[in-house]
């Protein structure tokens, strides 16, 4: 099993200077993180992602099936 978060840092929130950048994924994080002790989070379900704004970001989803795991920071 996997968990995979999937954030696209293009948007307007993330689009900012790296501290504004970095406070906007931490908020996308803690936001994630409380959902998932109020929720949890089933095996194949997707949890969406929204910034402050309340615009899709991405999202967060247990799988089965291992993914190649590739990290890339936002420019």
């Amino acid at each position: 099993m996997q968990f995979q978060v999937t954030i696209d840092c293009s948007t307007g929130a993330l689009s900012g200077d790296s501290i504004l950048r970095s406070q906007e994924l931490a908020n996308i994080l803690i936001a994630v993180a409380a959902d998932l002790l109020d929720q949890g989070l089933a095996l194949g379900d997707k949890l969406p992602l929204r910034d402050h704004k309340g615009h899709s970001v991405g999202a967060a989803q247990l799988t089965k099936k291992p993914h190649v795991l590739s990290l890339r920071a936002c420019s």
